[in-house]
């Protein structure tokens, strides 16, 4: 028999064709024999081909991959171009094969020897005998899990049990306080939730018990109605359940109950689901919600911050179905779980395509999927919001908040308006000034991490990384210039490599810098930054979420990481003081980007009470503020689509970028135009090529060109064949969701 196959942990494009003697399954691990080395591959179908290898074994004796699942990594692998034995490996943790033993079962039932190791079969029997028992079909020898499960622990809901005019009556501690406060928002929750948000213990619960204020259950009570829907909610979630179509796009502004239909699409269908999210700061907020409305369904967690240990007891409890509702990022669709439903939660986010040695967007994936999915979002992909409104997908709508209200929004023009700080106008730290003192929290948006830039007064120099063509950043608490491309460090330059000047000043603002800054203004203040140099791991970034819940934090200061999903009834006013250096960047996504970001910002501020978002720009009446301004997404994707139609972007074409690398600079330009030169006799419509955005990365010199197309398949095959004449590095991206960043 002949079956083709995909090579683990290769760089191979394409699959090969390897010669087995026994039945193999699709989508199975299996050991082979190819060109001369063993290895470990990925059964696609059984097929034939030219072979080229021999299998030699089976790894886990059994798939655990479905075939719609395997299918679909196979056109991935095609229309993005990647390795497809790598897209594969994104199923199994590293060291899974550990867990797995092999175990004698029986064909006679004389004898039972059902579930027996092999190695304590021969302990008993003998070797012989089991060679013997094997030839004569006594018995077979399968691979089974040998994995210890930790007890599941028990949860306990929490509930108000007192009008709020009997809760202010009582006299309550610091913490018994923070509960209340919680509940009063929330309505109701979680010891686990308390414990991780507010780090309460168990005392603090049953005393407010005793006064009658709360009511503790180890079950969810029958007479609670845990998810409570508008009528709109109710009848979207009705049109879900119907499955006149499979895929739903759930569009809705931001704070409208989207979460509030997924649960309830879950609960209603009692649905295996597996829930996507953009970035692993949502996770616990996700998991709290879903255990607090779903009692009794078993969630499991997946993300890349898990331990190996971890990844491997979630896929673990997943293959053997012992996980109801699997809640992780992107990395969490790879997990082999026997699903009914997929929710992708923000749906537009960048952060679902995958933008490394393996290039995948996970929306690409997902659409594969037969069963029902749900993408939700308050600024839909173009490309799905095309697709619904030419209905070919179902689209659901919530225009009102779900409990909530939307913020004040003001612009503030910077031409005209005083500076008290550098970057930061008179009106917003006015505005902070009134928020702090009522209690609240605020948020400040800040494009870059870091410092600022070092920038020689003399002659205009800026302080440069000797590996890219980028300006170094200023990190001042460490007094290191920092590359946020390759990683370079160093000291700051005592003069000018330029002019000789000793005079250097700081031009631009980063995180590390706002918030040097607010601190002279709002001394004895508790203001904390949030990004990726400063929250390096999950734990650090849970830690500053439950300070912010619990309003211990009265200014966050943060990159794009802030503005993501987050629900924080604490925070009353943002400030966004950027928007113009991200509008300017030479990117055919900037101006949807950052109409998203405002939208999405402005949806944080003051949730369930009146909030407020300032916006900081030079350019007052650019258009992409004045429509997230009105919320208003369906007049800015009209007038979006119309430019890419006219321009020939996506969603009306796709789009491949290839970058090409070198270590001469003249090298690297003339192996472009000799590519594009070549491709072009194939009829391609191509831009460039043309000196990358960075021009210099890691030592390497970067050149790219656009091909636009409407047949990915067939130009990734002249492409691969093209570049295979030249000895040069190149790296392809399929629709990148930013041309800018590599």
């Amino acid at each position: 028999m002949i079956y083709e196959v995909a090579i683990s942990n290769s760089s191979f494009k394409r699959t090969f064709f390897v010669n087995s003697d026994f039945k193999l399954e699709t989508g199975e691990r299996i050991f082979l024999k190819f060109r001369g080395r063993k290895e470990i591959g990925y059964v696609l179908k059984e097929n034939p081909g030219k072979v080229e290898g021999e299998v030699i074994g089976k790894v886990d004796g059994r798939s655990f991959l479905e075939g719609w699942f395997v299918e679909a990594l196979n056109e991935a692998s095609n229309f993005f171009n990647t390795p497809i034995g790598r897209l594969f490996d994104l199923s199994f943790p590293k060291g899974i094969e550990n867990y797995f033993v092999e175990k004698v079962f029986s064909n006679n039932p004389l004898y039972d020897f059902n579930g027996m190791a092999v190695g304590e079969f021969i302990e008993r029997f003998g070797e012989k005998k089991l060679k013997e028992f094997l030839m004569n079909g006594v018995i077979y020898i399968e691979k089974d899990f040998q994995y210890k499960f930790p007890r599941p622990r028990k949860e306990l809901y929490v509930f108000l049990n007192a009008l709020p005019s009997e809760i202010f009556e009582k006299k309550l501690t610091k913490k018994q306080k923070k509960v209340i406060d919680y509940l009063l928002v929330n309505n109701y929750t979680t010891y686990s939730e308390l414990r991780e948000f507010l780090d309460i213990n168990k005392d603090v619960l049953l005393q407010l018990e005793r006064k009658g204020l709360l009511r503790l259950n180890e079950e969810f009570p029958k007479d609670f109605e845990d998810i409570d829907l508008s009528e709109s909610q109710k009848k979207i979630v009705e049109d879900i359940l119907k499955k006149n179509k499979l895929k739903v796009l759930l569009y809705g502004v931001t704070g409208s109950g989207k979460t509030e239909v997924y649960l309830s699409v879950i609960k209603k269908s009692n649905s295996k689901t597996l829930y996507l999210v953009p970035e692993v700061s949502l996770i616990e907020q996700t998991v709290n919600r879903i255990k607090s409305r779903l009692s009794g369904k078993k969630v499991g967690i997946f993300h890349s911050y898990l331990t190996k240990s971890q990844k491997i007891e979630l896929w673990m409890r997943a293959v053997t179905g012992k996980i109801d509702i699997l809640v992780g990022t992107r990395s969490a669709f790879f997990i082999p779980f026997n699903k009914d439903l997929i929710i992708v939660d923000e749906e537009h986010d960048d952060s679902y395509y995958q933008d490394g040695e393996v290039v995948y967007d996970l929306i690409y994936l997902v659409e594969k999927f037969p069963g029902l999915v749900i993408f939700g979002s308050a600024t839909p992909r173009l490309e799905h919001y095309v697709k619904a409104t030419r209905n070919d997908m179902k689209l659901c709508t919530l225009k009102e908040r779900y409990g909530t209200v939307l913020p004040k929004v003001e612009v503030v023009d910077m031409k005209e308006e005083e500076k008290v700080i550098p970057y930061v106008s008179k009106s917003i730290l006015k505005n902070v000034k009134r928020e702090l003192e009522n209690g609240k929290s605020v948020m400040f948006f800040v494009r870059r991490k870091g410092y600022s830039l070092i920038m020689c007064q003399n002659c205009g120099n800026v302080l440069k990384c000797p590996n890219c063509d980028v300006a170094l950043t200023y990190h001042k608490s460490e007094r290191k210039l920092k590359c946020h491309i390759c990683g370079f460090e160093s000291v700051p330059e005592i003069s000018c490599q330029i002019c000789g000047s000793v005079l250097f000043y700081e031009k631009g603002m980063g995180t590390e810098r706002l918030e040097g800054e607010l601190q002279k203004v709002f001394p004895g203040r508790n203001i904390v930054r949030v990004d990726t140099e400063v929250v390096k791991n999950y734990q650090k970034f849970q830690k500053v979420l439950k300070k912010l819940y619990e309003g211990e934090i009265d200014i966050l200061i943060g990159t794009k990481m802030i503005t993501k999903g987050l629900d924080v009834p604490t925070v009353s006013l943002i400030g966004v003081i950027d928007v113009d250096a991200m509008r300017n960047i030479p990117d055919y996504n900037s101006s949807l980007n950052l109409f998203r970001l405002l939208v999405q910002v402005i949806g944080r501020a003051g949730r369930k009470e009146k909030g407020k978002a300032l916006i900081q720009t030079y350019e007052r009446d650019s258009f992409v503020i004045e429509y997230a301004l009105r919320q208003d997404v369906e007049g800015y994707y009209e007038y979006e689509l119309k430019q890419r139609k006219d321009l020939e972007y996506p969603p009306f074409v796709d789009i491949i970028q290839v970058i090409v690398y070198s270590n001469n600079k003249e090298l690297g330009l003339k192996n472009a135009k000799k590519l594009v030169l070549e491709l072009e006799n194939f009829n391609l419509k191509i831009l460039g090529p043309t000196e990358f955005f960075i021009p210099k990365i890691r030592n390497n010199f970067l050149y790219h060109f656009i091909v636009k197309t409407h047949d990915v398949g067939k130009t990734n095959r002249i492409l691969n064949e093209v570049i295979s004449k030249y000895p040069t590095k190149v790296k392809i991206r399929v629709n990148p969701p930013s041309l800018y960043v590599t």
